[in-house]
Formats: C-alpha cells, sequence, structure tokens
C-alpha cells in the first residue's frame, strides 16, 4: 500500500471518527438533565461510561496485539456502538440510562486507541506527519459540535441521543475502508505477553511519564461532565455553547497540523509539559467565571492542554514501547486517562460543581500543577529527551 492510500484511508476514518464525541461531550449531559436525573445522577452516569473503558480498553488492545486483528476489532466495536446508542434513545429512568450507556461506552472503548496507534506507527513508516491525520478526528468533533449545536436551537434536546447514534453509525460504516492490519509490512514480530507489557508499564520512566500526561489529561473532567451546564448556568445560548468548543477543537486542529514542526523543535516530553502548564493557565482563569469574550479566548489554550499534551504523549509511546506491544501500551495508559482518572474526576465534578460552581476549576488547576511538575521531572530522567 502506497503512503497517499495509507493516509486517505485513515483520514477519512478520521474524519468521522468524533462526530458522536463532538455532540456526545458537550451535549450529553443536557440530555440526561432533560431526562430528569439530578446533577449526582448526571455526573455519575457520564463517570461510569468514563469508567468502563478501564475493562474494555485494555481487552480490545491487548487482543489486537495478541491475535494481529486490530481492524476487525475495530470494526465489530464500530457496529455496536452504533446499536448501543440507538437502544439508548429508548431508556428512560436513571438505572437503565446508566447500564445502556455504560454498554454504548464500552464498545466505543478500544477504537480510539487502536486507531491512534495505527497512525502513529504508520506515519512513522510511511513517513507522513501524524498531526496531518490527527486533525481530521479533531475536525470531527468540530463538525460535530457545530452542527449539534445549531441543530439544537431547532429541534428538542431529547434528540442529542439520535444525533450520537447516526454519528456512530456513520463511523462504522467508514471502518469497512480502514487499511488491513498488514499494510505497514513491518515483518515478523514477536507475540507479545502480559508480563512483558507490564515490565515496560512499571519501569520508573513509563511511570512518571503515565502519572504526568494522564493527570494533565484528567484535568478535564469538569469541562466535559459540566462544561456545559456551566456555560448554560452563566446564560450561554445553546448556540454559543456549540461555538465556545469550537474554538477549542479549531486551534487543536491548527496546532496538529503544524505538529510535525513542534514535534521536532520540542520533543515528546517538553511538549508534555508545555501542554501541563497550559492547563494551570486554562483552569484557573476559567475559575475567575470570566466574561464570554475572556472565556472565548482561553478556549484556545485546549490547543496546548489537550492537544500538546497528547502529541507528546502518542510519540513517547512510539519512542519508547516495542512494535509488538503498543497497542496495549496504548490501552494501559488510555485506562488509566480516560478511565480511571477522568471516571474520577467527572464523578467527582458534580458535587464539586454543585458546592463551588465555577470556582471548582480552581481544583482542575492544581491536577495540572501536578502534571506539570512531574513533567519536568520525566525531563530530567527520560534517555530520550531532545
Amino acid at each position: 500500500m502506497s503512503s497517499r492510500i495509507f493516509g486517505l484511508r485513515l483520514s477519512l476514518f478520521n474524519a468521522v471518527l468524533f462526530l458522536g464525541s463532538g455532540i456526545q461531550l458537550p451535549f450529553l449531559p443536557l440530555w440526561l438533565k432533560d431526562k430528569a436525573l439530578s446533577e449526582g445522577e448526571i455526573a455519575l452516569v457520564v463517570a461510569m461510561m468514563m469508567a468502563v473503558r478501564i475493562l474494555a480498553i485494555p481487552v480490545g488492545t491487548f487482543v489486537a496485539d495478541l491475535t494481529g486483528s486490530r481492524r476487525i476489532i475495530i470494526i465489530v466495536s464500530a457496529f455496536g456502538t452504533f446499536a448501543a446508542y440507538l437502544l439508548l434513545h429508548f431508556m428512560n429512568g436513571f438505572v437503565p440510562i446508566l447500564i445502556v450507556g455504560m454498554l454504548a461506552a464500552a464498545m466505543l472503548a478500544p477504537i480510539a486507541p487502536l486507531t491512534e496507534v495505527l497512525a502513529i506507527e504508520g506515519s512513522a513508516h510511511f513517513g507522513i506527519d501524524y498531526g496531518r491525520i490527527r486533525l481530521w478526528a479533531s475536525l470531527s468533533f468540530l463538525a460535530g459540535s457545530l452542527i449539534a449545536g445549531a441543530l439544537l436551537e431547532v429541534i428538542p434536546v431529547h434528540s442529542v441521543i439520535l444525533l450520537i447514534a447516526a454519528a456512530q453509525g456513520l463511523g462504522a460504516l467508514v471502518t469497512l475502508v480502514l487499511p488491513h492490519d498488514g499494510a505497514l509490512r513491518l515483518g515478523e514480530q514477536t507475540p507479545t505477553s502480559l508480563p512483558a507489557v507490564f515490565a515496560v508499564a512499571l519501569s520508573s520512566v513509563f511511570v512518571i511519564f503515565m502519572a504526568a500526561a494522564s493527570i494533565g489529561q484528567s484535568s478535564h473532567g469538569l469541562l466535559y461532565a459540566f462544561g456545559s451546564v456551566y456555560y448554560d448556568d452563566l446564560g450561554f445560548s445553546k448556540l454559543t455553547i456549540g461555538e465556545l468548543w469550537a474554538v477549542s477543537v479549531t486551534v487543536e486542529i491548527l496546532m496538529f497540523a503544524f505538529s510535525g514542526r513542534f514535534y521536532k523543535r520540542f520533543g515528546s516530553v517538553t511538549l508534555i509539559a508545555i501542554g501541563t502548564g497550559c492547563g494551570i493557565l486554562r483552569w484557573f482563569v476559567m475559575g475567575l467565571e470570566p466574561p464570554l469574550a475572556v472565556m472565548f479566548v482561553i478556549s484556545a489554550l485546549h490547543a496546548g492542554s489537550f492537544g500538546l499534551t497528547h502529541l507528546g504523549t502518542m510519540h513517547f509511546i512510539r519512542e519508547n514501547v516495542p512494535d509488538n506491544m503498543r497497542n496495549s501500551m496504548q490501552g494501559l495508559f488510555s485506562v488509566l486517562s480516560s478511565g480511571i482518572l477522568m471516571s474520577a474526576t467527572m464523578w467527582s465534578s458534580g458535587p464539586l460543581y454543585g458546592l463551588m460552581g465555577g470556582k471548582a476549576y480552581f481544583v482542575m488547576a492544581s491536577y495540572s500543577a501536578i502534571a506539570f511538575a512531574l513533567a519536568l521531572i520525566l525531563r530530567r530522567v527520560s534517555p530520550r529527551v531532545h
């Protein structure tokens, strides 16, 4: 397979990968609120949809390394995700929504980690800029949030779940064009094993890396769970809420368009340090409950707090993990970051937001500060800092 064909196929899939997430992250809490769930129940549903990833991600990613069937796992997961979100439309009451929501999240969980590893490996193999592929995923998130924000000005909030299901259905269809597992032609690989995976994961450098990057990303938990509710409480329209999310992703896309330059200039570890530093500033200013104009400005820091941290994370894993266990290692990182820490942050954001309102973002700033300090330690101990 040529580099052009590989890039086109993977870019096409990334262009629909986060359409559903672009709708879900800003607007699922509003759908749950429309279903008459309390603040605590909303936080628990969102948190448990993250927590279920703790089991779903490592199962999917380890099986991908064990069998070499990464593409099949992505396809099955994508069609299962579509079916589960469609079923969620018919659920009412806290418990049914919680159960089916967790099922949908479990089916979705392995798709992004496996796609990320495919993208970073393929980019290195074919000499393609990883960010030029990854930016299409961010564009899909942007399209989802903008389209949903505009539609929700004229259609009822209870339609949110149908929009998410439709987006996941489109994504499932496009999985069929993904490159086959042998497309990289990397040659024979030594079969992986759980002891080998954990030997790498528990090394001192990797432990510090996992803590720095995952704590930095988990600082977004309050925004993901109650960002739209916070904006709504400040009196912003649903269209404005969508625009705030869109600004965040737009600058993230611009960063990914030039990600190769950022990586060559700073290296993976420094990118994580810069990203977590942006998080400190972003959450501190949000905690001040600023006016709309300032809110738009600090939303642009998403390119750093998420984007640069993510870019550094992906390159660090590529640099430091053997080929035959990258899916598994990406899975373990996702479990810690998007599963354990993110779900804990999102679950606690309910009572935290209820008690502190917008000032709860000061707590998120402290998370970023811890991550930043760990990233500085990683700079001193990592053998691959450049």
